[in-house]
């Protein structure tokens, strides 16, 4: 027994100075406690639909108890929440398209509402109306307005006598409607009277601005789910991103192309990259990690969809993939150039109200000028009144030296759909590339300052891991 005990002790020990990254199965793992575990065990920022059953709110609800609320700032960090519903089925040819489309309402949904909440004014107007007609005479309508139209002062009367003066040969009819008087009105015309009896109406009017700009905001996970409802299933993209002291910095410094101080765990890009083909269908959106020196550096996945029709040519479908990936590149690089920084303006307008009314309309029928008939009608009209309106812009505007195209990828999903992307990266690597290929052009010799790497810290993974507790 004491063999045994001291055994165990002995595996302890070892357990306890192990790497945090070697492999321990998932079901002997220690659940995350504090806020730096939590992201060091969080999963990359990707695109994961293998985890069936799981919900929108269920995965925001479990993010939040093992590590901290949404939108509450915290040890340097915040994180905040998005998500949109993907337009079409998965069985689209542009699914790719809409998924990628879903991403960035998701971001820009994200972006608006941290403003919103932080910069925003808001104004608000409430109406209150009532009135009530109890008189004895309630019904009765102002024969004076029937008067003018008698008198001549209706535009079937201006009609008639322009009609008059000008008829020559033609019958009156005829004349009529040639000068504009529509052909059911020449026989007959009818006026309208209204009058409101019972009114008990509420209306109120919220409005929100906001501009501001924003930087420094990436994605700690990105998920895809599949979600049943009442009127069918929708897929569903969900952003989980961060914004700390970190990547406000790193976005500050890579949008002035200056060296940057935080420094992380070195990583290579192999082990960032998705290990086959297949891995990249998961991936979607802006990733912050670190080079194999440990500076930080951006990976952003921009992908798309191509439809290829069966009697296109074969140089029209080469060229058909090849524009996808330049608009997948195109994605990926934006997703980079938002990340230094996003202006933002926003405004909603939100109205409710209830209407509670009793209408009297009376219908006054004339024939010829004479009047030949009454017709009311008596309405009750109760109404619930809601409208939402929500418009916004981001701009974001910067240089793309120090990106490069690191994966082009085409790929068919499980229901046939073809995908297609661009990893692009920017590092300082490449920024320093950039520059000697520039200096060379102007025959100037240009250096770049090497930050030492920051120690590296020992973290777990459970299948490929981004991020540990460091990184932001």
């Amino acid at each position: 027994m004491m063999k045994k005990h001291a055994y165990r002790l002995a595996l302890l020990s070892c357990l306890a100075v192990a790497p945090l990254h070697a492999q321990v199965p998932d079901d002997q793992l220690v659940t995350p406690t504090t806020p730096e575990s939590v992201v060091e065990a969080a999963t990359p920022a990707s695109a994961d639909n293998s985890t069936a059953g799981i919900t929108f709110s269920d995965w925001v609800s479990e993010f939040e108890r093992q590590f901290q609320p949404i939108g509450i700032a915290e040890g340097g960090r915040s994180f905040f929440v998005g998500q949109a519903a993907v337009i079409g089925s998965p069985l689209d040819a542009h699914f790719g398209r809409q998924l990628a489309l879903a991403y960035e309402q998701a971001m820009f949904d994200m972006r608006a509402d941290f403003v919103m909440q932080n910069y925003g004014r808001l104004k608000v107007e409430s109406v209150r109306s009532q009135f009530q007609d109890d008189s004895s005479n309630r019904d009765d309508f102002p024969e004076a307005e029937l008067d003018v139209i008698q008198a001549g002062g209706s535009r079937l009367a201006q009609w008639l006598d322009k009609a008059l003066q000008s008829l020559t040969e033609k019958n009156l009819d005829d004349q009529l409607i040639e000068d504009g008087v529509p052909a059911e009105e020449v026989q007959r015309m009818s006026v309208d009277q209204k009058k409101t009896l019972y009114k008990n109406n509420l209306h109120k009017n919220t409005v929100k601005r906001a501009v501001h700009s924003m930087q420094g905001l990436v994605p700690v996970q990105t998920r895809i789910f599949t979600e049943d409802s009442p009127n069918g299933k929708v897929v569903i993209v969900g952003v989980i991103a961060v914004r700390s002291d970190k990547t406000q910095q790193f976005a500050r410094d890579i949008s002035r192309k200056r060296p940057s101080l935080v420094t992380g765990n070195p990583r290579s890009l192999s082990d960032l990259l998705p290990a086959d083909s297949k891995g990249y269908l998961d991936e979607i959106g802006l990733r912050f990690t670190y080079d194999e020196q440990g500076r930080p550096m951006l990976l952003s996945y921009g992908r798309t969809s191509v439809s290829i029709a069966p009697d296109w040519g074969p140089s029209r479908a080469f060229q058909a993939r090849q524009n996808a990936t330049q608009q997948a590149q195109s994605l990926a690089e934006s997703s980079i150039v938002e990340f230094m920084n996003t202006n933002i303006q926003v405004e909603q307008t939100d109205s409710i109200g209830a209407v509670e009314e009793e209408q009297l309309e009376r219908i006054t029928y004339f024939d010829a000028g004479k009047k030949s008939d009454v017709e009311d009608t008596r309405r009750q009209i109760s109404e619930a009144i809601s409208t939402f309106t929500r418009s916004g812009r981001a701009t974001a505007q910067g240089d793309l030296r120090g990106t490069t195209v690191v994966k082009r990828w085409e790929e068919k999903d499980e229901n046939g759909v073809l995908h297609v992307g661009s990893v692009v990266a920017w590092t300082y690597g490449q920024l320093d590339n950039a520059n000697a290929i520039d200096a060379q052009g102007r025959n100037q010799a240009t250096t770049s300052k090497q930050n030492t790497p920051g120690t590296a810290v020992d973290q777990s993974r459970s299948s490929r891991m981004v991020n540990d507790k460091s990184d932001f």
